[in-house]
C-alpha cells in the first residue's frame, strides 16, 4: 500500500511534524511512504526521519537551493482556496503551493492520502481521487478559529477516516460533527523508543516545551521554588524557547534561584537531554496529547503532569508511572515533585513502569493501530452508498441497496434521528440488499436519517436521487389505521443533502386538517380527528409560539364521521396582537377533545406532501382596526395656526393594519402568523 502524509513543512519545531515523521517511519516496515511538504524552508528537519520515507516538496523557499521556487511570482500570491494564516501579512501556504498540490491530489497514485493539519484536511476533501482520505486532528477542533471550522466540519464528511489524539476528542468532535462520528477512531501520536536511558541518580528535574503562556513554566517555576526551599541540593532545566522567556527569567532572578533554575533555550533533539535528568515535569494548562511526555517515559523518566485536557491521562497511569495534578495548583505540583525527590526507591520503579508504559506509543503499535483503521475505512468504502425506496399499498417502506459484497453480509439498515441525540432503530438486510420498515414497526414520530452498518462495525450513508423514492401506493394507504395507532405513516424522501430520510408520522391522537377557508371574517377549519372521539368542551385552542399561556379558544362542533368544524375569528387574532409581539406573533393550533383532555396538533400529515408549507397555500387577510374620522373645521384650524408659529402640529392617530397569514410549520402543524404593517 502507498501512503502519503501532507504537511505545511518539515522546517519548524512542534509535535505534529515529529509525530507524522515518526508514524511515516513506522509504517515504511511494511508499505511505501512518502511526505508532501507544501514548502521548504530550511535544509533539514528538526527530527530524525526514516531514509525509506521519501520527501515531496511542492514549493522550494530556500534562497541558496538549486531548485528554489523564490523567482516564481506566485510565491507572493495569496491562495485561492487554502484558508490563509489569520493576520499574516505574506502568504504562508503560496498560491504556486496550492496550485502544486491541487494537481498532486488529483493525479498521485497512492492509495492513502492522510492530512495532518485542518487546512490540508479541508483541501484533501474536495479532491477528486478515488484513494482513502483520512485526516488526523493532533488538536482540539472546539478551539479552532471560527472561519476554519465554519469549512472544516463540512469538510469531515467527504473522509473516509477521521482520528483525534484521545477517546475525549474523539467524544467531543462526535457532538460537533455527529454525521462523522461512524468514522472516527482514537490515534495517538507515534513516539519512537529512546536510544538514551536515564540513571534516575542526578538532582535534575526536567521540563521541555514551547516557552508559551499555554505551556506554563511559570506555574513550575513557583512550584520549584517550593521544592527548592527543601531539596536545594536539586536543580530544574527547562528546554525550550518562546514570548515568555524573558518574563520567566525575570521571575526566577526574582526568586533567587538563577542557579537552580535554567532557561536551557531550544535544543533538538531533546531526549538526549533526557537522559540527564530524573524526573520530568508537564506543567501545561490544555495539552492534546503530549509527545514529550512518552519521549520522557521511553527514557526512563518518572513524570509529574497537570491533568490538561486530555494527553497526560491517556498516557500516564496515576502511581505506576507518574503523577497527576490539578492544573494551576502550585501546591500540589511541589508535593509531587517533592515526593519524587524524596522517594529514591518510588523514583526508580514510577521510572521502570515509565519504560514499559511508553511502549504502546511505540512504533510496531502505532502502525498496527493506524493500519487497524486503514482496514476499516477500506471496509466501510466498499459499502454501497445508494438506495432506493418504494412503499407499498400497506404503508411499508422497501430499502434496496443492491447485492451486498461478501465482507459486508449480516449488515443492517439504520435509521438514526435527525439532530444530535443520535437515537437509532436498526432492520436486517437480506444477502440481496433489501430491508424492511413496516408500518407498524413502531418506528417514533419524526425524521430519520438511513445509513448502512457492517458487521466490522463500518457505517456509510445512505443517498438517492430524484427517481430514487417510490410513494405511488402511499396514496392508497387507508386510514386511520384498523389498530395501533390511528396514524402511522412513512415518507421515504430524498433530503437537500441527497441523504435518503424517512419521516414517521406516529400518533395516538391525531387531527388530520382537511379544507380551510379564509377570508376577511374567519379562518374556517374542517379536520379528522382520529384516535378519540369530539366530547363535551371541545374546543380548538390558538398558543402563543413564544408565550404559552397565551391561548384563544374557539368551539369545535362535530361534523360527523369523525369529523369536527372550527370557526376562527380573525378579528380575535388581530386584537391579541400586542405591542410586546413586535412585528410579529405566530399562534398554533390544537384541538382539545374534551375538557379537560389532551389537546393534539391540527397538522397535515397523512400525505404524500412532505412540505405542506409550499403546497397548501391560503388567502391573507388584512384586518383594519382605530380608523379615524376626518378632524373637525376647528381641529384643522387649530392644526394650521399651529403650523404658522412654527410648531409641528400633532401628529393624527393612524389606523392599525393586521395581516393573517395562516401556512404550515415545519413540522406541518397548521398555525396562523399575525404581521403588523
Amino acid at each position: 500500500m502507498k501512503i502519503a502524509f501532507l504537511v505545511r513543512d518539515l522546517c519548524h519545531m512542534g509535535g505534529v511534524v515529529s509525530a507524522t515523521q515518526n508514524l511515516a517511519g513506522a509504517l515504511a516496515d511494511r508499505h511505501e511512504v512518502e511526505i508532501v511538504a507544501l514548502r521548504k524552508v530550511r535544509d533539514e528537519s528538526y527530527f530524525p526521519l526514516d531514509p525509506r520515507v521519501s520527501v515531496r516538496v511542492l514549493s522550494d523557499l530556500r534562497p541558496h537551493s538549486p531548485v528554489s521556487d523564490l523567482d516564481d511570482p506566485l510565491v507572493e500570491k495569496w491562495p485561492l482556496v487554502y484558508p490563509p494564516n489569520t493576520g499574516a501579512k505574506k502568504p504562508v501556504v503560496s498560491r504556486l503551493a496550492e496550485r502544486r498540490l491541487l494537481e498532486y491530489l488529483a493525479t498521485t497514485d497512492a492509495d492513502v492520502v492522510v492530512s495532518s493539519s485542518p487546512r490540508n484536511t479541508i483541501m484533501l476533501a474536495q479532491a477528486p481521487g478515488t484513494y482513502l482520505k483520512v485526516a488526523q486532528e493532533h488538536s482540539m477542533p472546539s478551539i479552532y478559529a471560527k472561519d476554519i471550522k465554519e469549512r472544516l466540519f463540512p469538510a469531515y464528511l467527504s473522509l473516509d477516516a477521521l482520528t483525534a489524539l484521545t477517546p475525549e476528542e474523539v467524544e467531543s468532535i462526535g457532538r460537533q460533527v455527529p454525521a462523522v462520528r461512524d468514522r472516527l477512531a482514537v490515534m495517538p501520536n507515534c513516539v519512537p523508543a529512546s536510544p538514551i536511558r536515564s540513571k534516575g541518580t542526578n538532582k535534575v528535574v526536567v521540563c521541555a516545551g514551547h516557552l508559551t503562556d499555554n505551556k506554563n513554566h511559570a506555574l513550575l517555576v513557583e512550584a520549584f521554588a517550593k521544592v527548592h526551599a527543601q531539596a536545594p541540593d536539586w536543580t530544574l532545566r527547562i528546554y525550550g524557547s518562546g514570548a515568555e522567556k524573558a518574563r520567566l527569567r525575570a521571575r526566577i532572578e526574582e526568586l533567587g534561584l538563577s542557579n537552580s533554575i535554567l532557561l536551557m533555550g531550544q535544543t533538538a533533539p531533546v531526549t538526549p537531554e533526557f537522559g540527564k535528568g530524573s524526573i520530568f515535569v508537564l506543567p501545561s494548562k490544555r495539552e492534546a496529547f503530549g509527545n514529550v511526555i512518552v519521549e520522557a517515559m521511553a527514557a526512563g523518566l518518572p513524570v509529574v503532569s497537570t491533568d490538561a485536557d486530555h494527553g497526560p491521562r491517556n498516557i500516564l497511569t496515576p502511581g505506576e508511572d507518574g503523577l497527576l495534578v490539578p492544573r494551576g495548583d502550585v501546591e500540589e505540583m511541589a508535593r509531587a515533585i517533592l515526593r519524587l525527590v524524596q522517594d529514591d526507591e518510588l523514583r526508580q520503579k514510577m521510572a521502570a513502569n515509565a519504560v514499559r508504559g511508553a511502549e504502546r506509543f511505540h512504533e510496531t503499535a502505532s502502525r498496527e493501530r493506524f493500519e487497524a483503521i486503514l482496514e476499516r475505512a477500506l471496509a466501510r468504502k466498499a459499502l454501497p452508498r445508494h438506495a432506493t425506496a418504494r412503499v407499498d399499498d400497506r404503508g411499508s417502506v422497501h430499502i434496496e441497496v443492491g447485492p451486498l459484497p461478501e465482507r459486508a453480509r449480516g449488515a443492517e439498515l439504520v435509521l438514526r434521528r435527525s439532530g444530535k441525540n443520535g437515537e437509532e432503530h436498526r432492520f436486517p438486510l437480506s444477502d440481496s440488499g433489501e430491508a424492511l420498515v413496516a408500518w407498524d414497526a413502531g418506528l417514533p414520530h419524526g425524521t430519520w436519517e438511513a445509513a448502512l452498518a457492517s458487521p466490522s462495525g463500518g457505517e456509510v450513508p445512505l443517498t438517492t436521487d430524484g427517481y430514487g423514492c417510490d410513494t405511488r401506493d402511499l396514496l392508497a394507504v387507508e386510514l386511520p389505521r384498523p389498530h395501533g395507532h390511528p396514524l402511522a405513516l412513512l415518507l421515504p424522501h430524498r433530503h437537500d443533502d441527497g441523504r435518503l430520510r424517512v419521516r414517521s408520522a406516529l400518533r395516538a391522537v391525531h387531527a388530520e386538517v382537511g379544507p380551510v377557508r379564509v377570508d376577511d371574517q374567519a379562518v374556517r377549519l374542517r379536520a379528522e380527528l382520529w384516535g378519540a372521539t369530539l366530547g363535551r368542551g371541545a374546543v380548538v385552542e390558538a398558543v402563543h409560539r413564544r408565550d404559552k399561556e397565551r391561548v384563544l379558544t374557539f368551539e369545535a362542533r362535530d361534523a360527523g364521521d369523525g369529523a369536527f368544524e372550527a370557526v376562527v375569528d380573525c378579528a380575535a387574532l388581530a386584537r391579541e396582537h400586542g405591542e410586546e409581539d413586535g412585528k410579529e406573533a405566530i399562534w398554533d393550533f390544537w384541538i382539545r377533545p374534551e375538557e379537560g383532555a389532551p389537546r393534539a396538533a391540527l397538522a397535515k400529515l397523512a400525505t404524500d406532501v412532505l412540505k405542506p408549507i409550499d403546497v397548501f397555500t391560503f388567502p391573507r387577510p388584512v384586518l383594519t382596526s382605530g380608523a379615524v374620522a376626518r378632524p373637525s373645521v376647528v381641529r384643522r384650524a387649530a392644526r394650521r395656526a399651529r403650523r404658522s408659529l412654527g410648531a409641528t402640529p400633532a401628529a393624527l392617530p393612524r389606523p392599525v393594519r393586521t395581516e393573517l397569514r395562516p401556512y404550515y410549520t415545519a413540522l406541518s402543524q397548521f398555525a396562523v402568523k399575525t404581521v403588523r404593517l
